[in-house]
């Protein structure tokens, strides 16, 4: 890293207030580089940032450049366009996308790098928990904030667990160690343009490991490309190395028996709910597996690992009612989550669902139609559009009509500025109420819960 980033001294980062940006801020500031960026508005990050000591300008302007900028870093979420991109490259600064500077900082590292649709986030969290747990004293970086540690990123001496982004195509500037690589979905394809292309840009990530690939092989997307590296697969199907069986819930974990090369290992009690959480602790068996860890041990540690925020995470109880936050945006992840709330018995399991981004919604929307099954209840805010234009038209309205043909209970559309007014009064007593969305949905539902205390526990 040293050679790579030599002589540099200030790097500039826009769009430093998401989850991603902030924490590769928080690693270069770490590591002593004179670290300042901007965004559109303050967050919870930016709050965080500036606690650090990193100094966060709120907008894009071309004078935020200081005339000695070494490097300019920008999120994929940013616009080619902005006023301060066109102005590094109007005086010449390097300009690296995130993922280029993260992998980077990777290089001369035994790196850990997950990949894939879903899963990466609890994935990577995990790995990087049970290899402090164990002493690694680990370098992590994480597409989300884990609930045993303040932040999403930090550094160590030793391993570098690095969760990579594919969206932007990013995650191939990586030459991992081990890579691991959760599931291939229909995602990001405005990027790649076929799933046949994303299929193959995966393919490319796992020949660039000098490693092991690890993969999910129930899923035959993956297990092609695990076979073709030699790698180690897992899952709950009897021909993965790494093999789980007989799922089910005890009422506070999620359980299944491990097997290896198909011979009962020992029984496993995961704190984290559903099959799919259960398939994230399996990669990372997998992965400690083959560093040679004792199974049963990294199997103890597992018993501290509190996820990650936004993760099916309880935001507050309150008359017998259940607040949950989770990320799932994806209609395979939404499904995923419904499943797994349906563990918990609830009375009544009430969805509210923001959908995200224009074009993924109107590239799945079929998906989209079928995925709130199993719900009992369901309401639909606006399309977050992640700063995404509406280049198709498509409105909310059109994907709940859609719902509305395939959901057979109550379904209804709430306006975003209305859902704090309005949806308190909807909920019952014994509801576990699930909102969705990889938006603000988050902030917006804190606003409802609080509205739901102030008009109704005090009557």
């Amino acid at each position: 890293m040293e050679e790579i980033l030599s002589g540099v001294k200030k790097i500039y980062l826009v769009g430093i207030g998401g989850v991603g940006m902030s924490g590769l801020a928080m690693l270069l500031n770490d590591k002593g580089f004179d670290v300042k960026g901007s965004d559109i508005k303050k967050s919870q990050y930016t709050q965080m940032l500036e606690d650090a000591g990193i100094e966060v300008l709120i907008g894009h302007q071309s004078c935020n450049l200081s005339p000695d900028t070494d490097i300019l870093v920008y999120s994929s979420a940013v616009d080619s366009a902005n006023s301060e991109i066109l102005e590094a490259r109007k005086r010449g600064i390097c300009i690296l996308k995130r993922g280029q500077l993260l992998a980077k900082l990777c290089l001369g590292r035994r790196t850990i790098a997950v990949a894939g649709s879903h899963g990466k986030t609890t994935t990577s969290s995990l790995i990087g928990h049970l290899l402090s747990s164990l002493g690694y004293d680990p370098t992590v970086f994480l597409g989300g904030l884990p609930v045993n540690y303040s932040r999403g990123a930090w550094w160590g001496k030793g391993y570098f667990v690095a969760e990579t982004d594919e969206s932007d195509g990013s995650f191939l500037f990586y030459e991992p160690w081990i890579s691991v690589i959760t599931n291939i979905d229909h995602e990001h394809l405005d990027h790649y343009g076929s799933f046949r292309n994303l299929e193959e840009k995966f393919l490319q990530f796992a020949l660039k490991t000098s490693g092991k690939v690890i993969g999910w092989g129930d899923q035959s997307q993956v297990s092609k490309i695990v076979s073709r590296t030699g790698g180690l697969s897992f899952g709950w199907g009897r021909d993965n190395f790494v093999r789980g069986e007989n799922f089910y819930f005890d009422g506070k974990c999620s359980c299944f028996d491990l097997y290896l090369e198909d011979k009962f290992f020992m029984p496993v009690r995961a704190p984290l709910l559903g099959e799919h959480n259960c398939l994230n602790v399996l990669a990372a068996f997998t992965v400690f597996l083959h560093l040679g860890e004792d199974l049963k041990k990294v199997n103890k540690m597992l018993e501290a690992f509190q996820g990650s925020r936004r993760r099916f995470q309880v935001k507050d109880r309150c008359q017998g009612i259940v607040f949950v936050d989770d990320y799932a945006h994806h209609p395979t992840e939404i499904k995923a989550v419904i499943k797994a709330a349906r563990l918990l018995a609830p009375k009544r399991l009430f969805l509210v669902l923001q959908p995200h981004r224009f074009s993924r919604v109107q590239m799945l929307k079929e998906a989209f139609c079928d995925c709130v099954l199993g719900v009992d209840r369901v309401v639909v805010t606006d399309i977050y559009s992640a700063q995404e234009k509406n280049v198709s038209g498509l409105k909310t309205q059109d994907l709940l009509e859609g719902m509305k043909r395939n959901f057979f209970g109550r379904i209804d559309y709430i306006p975003q500025d209305r859902l704090a007014q309005e949806l308190p009064a909807l909920i019952e007593e014994g509801d576990l109420v699930l909102a969705l969305g990889a938006g603000n949905i988050n902030t917006i539902m804190q606003e409802v819960v609080d509205a739901f205390k102030e008009n109704r526990v005090k009557t």
